[in-house]
């Protein structure tokens, strides 16, 4: 008798369940011969838990053994592992009980006695079924990973380095942080990370921790139950459990309480979830991608951010890079967001002028890809319906780094003596943009309160820019 043969790499990985021990020793002898990678169990319960341990591509089981029996284990295999293609044999065979198989959605039947080149042959055909199931999937990924990372837009180092880091991480499961400036596209990084990866069929859902209110931020991300607090009048999953089966994008996450720190700790150290007013945990799967814009290092060391979920975070590290580290970018970026604000505005997007595109190239840009984006919408504005010219960008890309006082002098003119409440005016607005009218960070980086920034809003009359962009965390009023 020949030794049986070491499995190829990437062979089809077969579960046998049987209970008859002489069957099972040679079907399982007989396909490790051929070259699959074959496991066996002596019944249902068994193949359950070696199915824990690690997946198959096909469980070829016996449908009468004692205890669960091959149909409920063919209904089990169906919600737990679905990607699983379950072949069912019987010494009792008939067409009826064939059609009812494969309606309960068995791949395959074979009937006792068979012998056992007939199921090498149905496994056969299993595998190539699966080969091309996968290279669909596989290119099914590519797409969703072009569509999502040429929005990356730029051939610099950084952001080639950035694309490099994407599709790595994009390829695991682990845990990722992606840091950098506000306004650098951590959103979009972290849809590339999702949608270039085997969760993409699942739900991607983002959560602003920054826009939650701290007292309602456990119900927000854990979920309630009915009865759980007052106004709780029907049972709400959270954020963790609505992107089970997905991927949890947790934007900002800096600003998450330090007392609810400890409960998403545990939610990421043992997949499951307790809900506000549950006795009872949810078990959830669940991809993690987190970002933020402060130094996470440093709030550790002033005890501001829990450092055990430091580490489980920063499992991989993505560092987006601002705008101002790769300005040969400014060129393609700007026409790239030029298109999407004309499509949105269903109006033709002329381009820019030499002039334009130099002012935009010379420009540090320090709000970022959210920064040029504002500037360019209200460019669009302003030019009506021509190409957008220098005289159309806002004044601080005209002249970068002048004071309104300054740029009157540089071009000629008398230098006027600003009220108080035009210089506030302006701040303001200026700090508006670099935000892209995120009112909340707006707020914190002027050092006052979210009710004091609509009003000075309301006041001078300020003018948002014409919708979100796609790098935008709206806070919880803005939306």
């Amino acid at each position: 008798m020949n030794a049986p043969a070491e499995p190829r790499p990437g062979a089809l990985r077969v579960l046998v369940v049987e209970d008859d021990p002489r069957l099972l020793d040679i079907l399982t002898r007989h396909l490790d011969r051929i070259g699959y990678a074959v496991r066996g169990a002596s019944g249902a319960a068994a193949a359950l838990q070696l199915l824990e341990s690690a997946s198959s591509d096909v469980v070829l089981s016996d449908v009468r053994m004692p205890g669960m029996d091959g149909r409920t284990l063919l209904a089990e295999v169906r919600a737990r592992h679905p990607q699983a293609k379950v072949v069912l044999m019987t010494a009792f065979g008939s067409v009826d009980d064939a059609v009812e198989a494969m309606q309960a959605g068995a791949y395959s039947y074979v009937v006792k006695p068979f012998k056992v080149e007939t199921v090498a042959a149905v496994l056969r055909n299993a595998a190539r079924e699966i080969e091309l199931n996968r290279e669909v999937e596989g290119l099914r990924r590519s797409a969703r990973w072009r569509d999502t990372a040429d929005r990356l837009v730029g051939a610099s180092a950084p952001i080639r380095e950035v694309r490099r880091a994407l599709r790595e991480a994009a390829e695991v499961l682990a845990t990722v942080l992606i840091t950098g400036p506000s306004g650098t596209g951590k959103e979009l990084a972290a849809r590339a990370i999702h949608y270039g990866g085997p969760r993409a069929d699942g739900p991607f859902v983002p959560v602003n921790c920054a826009a939650i209110p701290e007292p309602l931020f456990e119900s927000a991300l854990f979920g309630h139950r009915k009865g759980a607090f007052t106004g709780a009048v029907e049972s709400q999953p959270g954020f963790v459990e609505q992107s089970s089966g997905g991927t949890l994008f947790l934007d900002e996450v800096a600003e998450i309480p330090l007392g609810q720190q400890a409960k998403l700790l545990r939610v990421l150290q043992e997949s499951e979830v307790t809900p506000v007013g549950s006795p009872r945990s949810v078990r959830v799967d669940l991809r993690v991608v987190a970002a933020a814009n402060r130094d996470l290092e440093a709030m550790v060391r002033r005890g501001a951010f829990r450092e055990d979920l430091f580490y489980r975070l920063n499992v991989l590290r993505v560092e987006m890079p601002p705008l101002s580290a790769r300005r040969e970018d400014v060129p393609p970026l700007a026409e790239h967001l030029l298109v999407d604000i004309a499509r949105a505005q269903n109006a033709p997007a002329l381009g820019f002028t030499a002039e334009a595109l130099r002012a935009l190239a010379a420009y540090g840009w320090p709000g970022n890809v959210r920064e040029l984006r504002n500037a360019i919408e209200r460019a669009f504005v302003s030019a009506r319906g021509r190409r957008i010219d220098a005289a159309d960008l806002p004044a601080a890309v005209r002249q970068p780094g002048a004071l309104p006082a300054e740029r009157a002098a540089a071009e000629g003119g008398k230098v006027p003596v600003l009220t108080l409440a035009e210089v506030e005016k302006a701040h303001i607005e200026r700090v508006l943009g670099m935000t892209g009218w995120n009112r909340s960070m707006a707020a914190r980086l002027l050092g006052i309160d979210r009710r004091t920034i609509f009003a000075k809003i309301q006041r001078y009359g300020l003018v948002g820019p014409l919708r979100p962009g796609p790098d935008e965390a709206l806070d919880a009023e803005d939306e």
